[in-house]
């Protein structure tokens, strides 16, 4: 019997475990840290023969960050199952970046399949993947490391120099961030001298790019695409944190968009190195038409994107990267296709008053997750939202006036507005 190990529910929750061929040969493990392990479904709870909770891996986390495992924990859990199994039979999978490396480390020290420590990091560090971009052609944003100790010392000339090399404005990021968690856009010199003395975590700096985001997700099995689909933002990441409803669509196939920004996200996996399983990459496209890459995560698109890319292609995708990374075989999707793309639902600080459904012709579901009367704060990144939907139709043309009309909404109504 195989036992297949879930580290972190994020990027989970749209297996389809009764697509399986022979369930009764999979043994389903969950490694969860306390707070994620709220997000367990029934239905999951149902099919998981273990699930283990971990403390935390930070003291006292963000919510972006509470889905972080002890490592320590974790380890333990991982060494003691893979003494319980016979050779072969253990698998680890993590879709959330934020532990990534560390189910990284776990195979390379018990000699388990799948990539490493040292072949995720690319994936993980935001200079280091920039880096491996030299000399492919690829238009990459002029970028350095940030010192906070040069910053410390003479803030007014560390930003003489950060302007030299990147011009202003510019963006600040974590190395290691994900869902636009930490991203400071700065736009004046007063902007960067008001940032917090500690950022907290290293930092790079960034060129500011004008342009219009997509997204290429792709499914890599023995370094060729099986799968691959754009997805175009209606707002760049960070202005969710502005109060912008973010969403983004599924490109319809035959968008001549598609098959160009697939080869540029092929050419950034290369020279990477090809992970065998799913994939997120970012990027923008100029009004002069160029492609400017942004970033790239070794995991599937986060929060209802997956879901929505699922519906749109009629494809159970994470039921693919299982059968890639641990031969555990899927029946194909059955519920037939409809175009489908979801969005994100931002929160500033403020006490909810009304909560309003989009005007959109097509179908949709919203899943909240405020109430009116709640007082709560400002998101800190994607995955700290006010909620999520689901957008479809069978006519694309509907569906994409309607993805153009979401520029308009505002989902949520606070008091000092009414």
């Amino acid at each position: 019997m195989k036992t297949v190990v879930v580290i972190s529910t994020r990027g989970f929750g749209v297996f389809r475990h009764d697509l399986l061929v022979e369930p009764e040969q999979v043994r389903f493990v969950g490694i969860f840290s306390e707070q994620d392990s709220a997000n367990v479904s029934d239905a999951e709870r149902e099919y998981f023969h273990e699930i283990h909770v971990v403390p935390c891996g930070l003291d006292d986390p963000s919510y972006t960050e509470s889905s972080i495992a002890d490592p320590a924990s974790v380890r333990a859990l991982v060494r003691q199952l893979a003494e319980e199994s016979g050779p072969g039979e253990l698998t680890l999978h993590c879709f959330d970046e934020r532990n990534l490396l560390l189910t990284g480390e776990l195979r390379e020290e018990l000699g388990l399949p799948g990539p490493t420590y040292d072949e995720l990091l690319p994936y993980r560090d935001k200079c280091l993947m920039k880096e491996r971009l030299a000399g492919t052609g690829l238009r990459v944003p002029k970028f350095g490391r940030f010192d906070a100790e040069a910053r410390h010392a003479d803030p007014a000339g560390y930003l003489e120099r950060i302007t030299a090399d990147v011009g202003m404005p510019f963006v600040l990021k974590p190395v290691d961030a994900a869902s636009a968690d930490g991203v400071h856009k700065v736009f004046s010199p007063e902007e960067f001298f008001a940032l917090p003395e500690d950022l907290g975590r290293s930092y790079e700096y960034e060129e500011h790019i004008d342009g219009t985001m997509y997204s290429v997700n792709l499914v890599t099995q023995d370094g060729e695409t099986v799968f691959g689909g754009v997805t175009e933002y209606l707002v760049n990441s960070t202005e969710v944190q502005k109060g912008r409803v973010n969403a983004d669509i599924n490109l319809i196939d035959s968008d001549p968009r598609v098959p160009r920004m697939v080869a540029f996200a092929e050419t950034v996996l290369d020279a990477l190195g090809r992970l065998d399983g799913g994939s997120h990459l970012e990027l923008f496209h100029t009004q002069d038409d160029e492609l400017v890459f942004l970033e790239v995560g070794a995991r599937f698109k986060g929060l209802a994107g997956l879901a929505a890319m699922q519906e749109n292609y009629a494809v159970a995708l994470l039921n693919l990267a299982f059968e890639i990374e641990a031969g555990v075989r899927s029946h194909p999707w059955d519920q037939g296709q409809r175009y489908c793309f979801d969005a994100v639902i931002p929160k500033r600080p403020g006490v909810v008053a009304r909560l309003l459904d989009p005007d959109v012709e097509s179908d949709f579901t919203m899943k909240w997750k405020v109430e009116i009367g709640e007082e709560i704060m400002q998101g800190a990144s994607l995955i700290d939202n006010g909620g999520t939907f689901l957008v479809r139709n069978k006519d694309y043309d509907t569906l994409y006036r309607d993805f153009e009309r979401l520029a308009r909404y505002t989902p949520i109504r606070y008091e000092d507005e009414v």
